[in-house]
């Protein structure tokens, strides 16, 4: 039996929409099935059975300071993930600052079992945004791995 795994992303400009198509492609040629979805069209029963949660926005902020996961009123309606296996993933410009960071802990609030969280230049998704998720992959067939 494959790896189920969902890829929720709220974009903006459409570079988060693009990690999160090229994060399903790349977990989808490991072999397990994947969607990919747009936090305002969640199928509750996909995540529901879902071995593995990618959940990702973008940075907003200035670019020296005050930065945070964007439209985070939106992930905040993905319904608990009570012990899922998650990992968070953002799209930058210039400087992530610790939105990453944010974005995890805004998940763990929300029960989730955060494996990792890395902000994506949108200049560089092609490259980045697949060796993170085949990073994030390789942690979750871990045991007892932690971000």
């Amino acid at each position: 039996m494959s790896m189920k795994v969902v890829v929720l992303h709220q974009s903006r400009t459409g570079n988060t929409k693009k990690a999160a198509e090229l994060i399903g492609g790349a977990v989808q040629s490991s072999g397990a099935s994947v969607s990919v979805r747009s936090v305002s069209n969640i199928d509750y029963k996909e995540l529901a059975d879902a071995d593995l949660i990618f959940v990702g926005t973008w940075v907003d902020g200035l670019i020296m300071f005050g930065h945070r996961p964007g439209d985070s009123g939106k992930i905040k309606k993905v319904p608990k993930l009570w012990d899922k296996k998650v990992v968070a993933f953002m799209t930058h410009a210039l400087n992530p600052g610790n939105a990453a960071e944010k974005m995890a802990s805004l998940l763990e609030e929300h029960g989730a079992n955060v494996l990792a969280s890395r902000s994506l230049n949108r200049h560089h998704l092609e490259l980045e945004a697949p060796a993170f998720a085949n990073e994030a992959l390789s942690l979750s067939n871990g045991v007892g791995v932690t971000a």
